[in-house]
């Protein structure tokens, strides 16, 4: 159960915004940013049954804001023909999904959550179905301290002020000091990071790229605390290292062979020409 009671949200499109940075921080880790969860299409267009789509995890979702002075059985009505119409809309499109959810301000209901099992049945989709309401959403959203500060500002627990904490000053010939050298560094370590989790999911592994372990390879091989605090003198160690295991993931052999760059060199990365 939700602790805060968080009212439900009132627009539509803040309700979508909201739905689609909450999936993004339910599938961030500490060492890994999720952004994959973006909307699908603008206002005015036909969505086909998708509001927010990510292309990584195969993930649909549609949102569902429902006028809550209505009858239980009025909004369960129009949630389960909902359900019915966009499952059916979204088969048209050619996209590789693997879970479809209804979300809804209206609350947890078991009739609905009944009707997604036996529709997923009754239509023989390869993919779940599953249907979230405003009880769901709460709970997740009151683990993330980032949504309540966005979307429900007044419910944002008070804390006592802190001591401000010195900035860490790095060292003089640390990498975090070149800020050309870092960024670049950062981006070949995400393009590898994104390519091994692009070769998980083509697996259907159902695994997720272990970006913790990652990071920690490359801190015991230049004995670093950090990336920020690698020597600026192990900089072409590192990013030739880098580019070698993008080199070697399916992706990276895939385009190779096809005569297509995997990254962009330092010399033009630093004048603005990224691939």
């Amino acid at each position: 159960m939700a602790n805060y009671q968080l009212p439900p949200l009132k627009n539509e499109k803040k309700f979508e915004e909201f739905v689609c940075d909450l999936f993004n921080e339910i599938e961030s880790t500490d060492s890994y940013e999720n952004t994959e969860y973006q909307q699908f299409g603008v206002t005015g267009q036909s969505q086909k049954g998708i509001d927010i789509f990510s292309p990584k995890t195969g993930t649909v979702i549609q949102c569902k804001l429902k006028d809550l002075r209505k009858q239980d059985t009025a909004i369960r009505k129009q949630l389960i023909t909902d359900m019915e119409d966009d499952v059916r809309q979204s088969a048209g499109l050619k996209l590789n999904i693997k879970r479809f959810y209804l979300v809804s301000t209206y609350r947890d209901d078991a009739v609905i959550q009944e009707h997604a099992a036996t529709l997923q049945k009754a239509l023989d989709t390869p993919y779940i179905i599953y249907y979230w309401g405003w009880d769901t959403l709460s709970k997740y959203a009151e683990q993330h301290l980032s949504i309540i500060k966005k979307y429900f500002p007044k419910f944002v627990p008070k804390l006592p002020k802190q001591p401000k904490k010195p900035d860490v000053e790095l060292p003089d010939g640390a990498l975090g000091k070149d800020l050309f050298k870092y960024n670049y560094i950062t981006r070949l370590s995400r393009r590898y990071g994104d390519w091994k989790q692009l070769q998980l999911d083509e697996e259907d592994r159902g695994e997720k790229f272990n970006w913790a372990s990652h990071n920690k390879s490359l801190m015991n091989r230049y004995k670093a605390s950090g990336i920020k605090y690698i020597p600026v003198n192990q900089f072409e160690d590192l990013a030739v290292y880098l580019q070698g295991r993008i080199d070697k993931t399916k992706f990276g052999r895939y385009r190779k062979a096809n005569g297509l760059k995997n990254y962009s060199t330092f010399e033009d990365f630093v004048k603005g020409v990224e691939v």
